[in-house]
């Protein structure tokens, strides 16, 4: 796999030992980022639903 990186990054890159474990763990830290991002942006999109129609979850609580 080759990238490309804005020359000032590549610089700073350049002095790291282990680059592609350096790259490979800045990677996965954003993946886990977004996934986080997704996640909160689902929990309060379903909290605004629940706020919205609490007759839902009176109906939900009676399925227990």
């Amino acid at each position: 796999m080759n990238i490309t990186l804005p020359e000032p990054l590549a610089k700073r890159l350049d002095k790291v030992a282990n680059k592609s474990a350096f790259v490979a763990r800045a990677v996965l830290e954003r993946f886990k980022s977004l996934r986080e991002e997704e996640l909160e942006r689902r929990l309060a999109a379903d909290y605004r639903h629940a706020a919205a129609h609490p007759e839902e979850l009176e109906d939900a609580r009676d399925d227990w």
